[in-house]
């Protein structure tokens, strides 16, 4: 494979996944704007500020003013987050991104692929915010997780497994792995100033990363920090855990690198390895050691970050006279 079809295939994943886990914030914070107290509201957006990377507005000091501030700005908040194509995490820009890594991919997509990836992202261009506002907050975004995941479901049905569908999912999966550490510590940094019930603040992180059934099936229905944390961390069965999306990671490259699995590793499989090493022994002591879990998701981030360093740098922009191993 073409070394620029490959990077195209891997950046058109991780913006697929990066729109639905921006369609998946914004769907928690619109459904609470009904019956949500003021501070809740404006606690709620701030921590989607610091997730996407964006400066929490200021507050009025008044009580019903704070509320009334927030109710009508979230209009603009959120339209800011889905319609905003000068804004790298917002819904339309990351879907014209990866619809424009599609356009480079005709030749290797099947027709399906390419199909409801456009239409989705005409349908999301050509919507006018305010009218989908005013039917529900959260619609636009509950549609737009719908479409995403049709997506995702038309590209397990009709790709074949081969190295197109292998980096495409590289991405997702590396894409994955990036946001959720920089959920999970954002999280953990407001959950620790938080008042209220600490239980449903836990439980609230399940449900955005549709945990929180199985949670209870496995675990119990009473949610705490350290045993939902380690949850979203480690669990191997769990789509949204650290450790689901490390152990894909390692098998993907695995397919696309055979030799480069094998001593001496590749630098992208040994970063990979060292990642799976930190999601399963860090932090030390297991989960009888919570306050420690917080302290990973930084390093994990900043590992993930230099895995998708290494992958680019060994298959895509690699020294044309080396080449790849036969």
């Amino acid at each position: 494979m073409l070394a620029r079809a490959a990077a195209d295939f891997y950046w058109m994943g991780r913006y697929v996944e990066r729109a639905e886990q921006t369609a998946r914030l914004l769907d928690y914070q619109l459904t609470r704007l009904v019956d949500t107290p003021a501070e809740e509201l404006a606690r709620g957006w701030s921590i989607l500020y610091d997730i996407f990377g964006l400066a929490p507005p200021g507050l009025a000091s008044d009580a019903d003013e704070a509320e009334a501030f927030l109710i009508a700005d979230a209009y603009t908040l959120a339209g800011a987050v889905v319609e905003d194509e000068t804004r790298p995490a917002s819904l339309v820009s990351c879907w014209g991104q990866a619809r424009d890594n599609a356009t480079q991919l005709r030749p290797w997509l099947p027709v399906q692929v390419w199909t409801t990836l456009n239409r989705g992202f005409l349908w999301l261009r050509d919507t006018e915010f305010a009218a989908a506002w005013a039917v529900g907050p959260a619609t636009l975004v509950c549609e737009a997780r719908d479409r995403l995941r049709l997506f995702g479901g038309v590209v397990d049905a009709t790709m074949s497994r081969d190295d197109a569908w292998r980096f495409m999912q590289l991405g997702c999966f590396v894409e994955r792995l990036q946001q959720q550490a920089v959920l999970l510590g954002t999280w953990d940094r407001s959950g620790n100033v938080s008042g209220g019930s600490p239980s449903a603040w836990w439980a609230e992180l399940l449900r955005i990363c549709d945990a929180y059934d199985f949670y209870c099936r496995n675990r119990s229905m009473v949610v705490r920090r350290d045993s939902a944390l380690m949850f979203l961390v480690r669990n191997p069965e769990l789509p949204r855990s650290l450790r689901f999306a490390v152990h894909q990671i390692g098998e993907l490259l695995a397919d696309i690198d055979p030799q480069g699995a094998r001593y001496p590793l590749a630098p992208p499989h040994r970063m990979a390895l060292h990642l799976a090493a930190s999601v399963e022994m860090s932090p030390r002591g297991g989960e009888g050691r919570g306050d420690d879990i917080g302290d990973t998701f930084s390093t994990l981030l900043a590992d993930s970050l230099s895995l998708h360093e290494l992958a680019m740098a060994t298959y895509v922009d690699y020294p044309v006279e080396e080449g790849l191993p036969a």
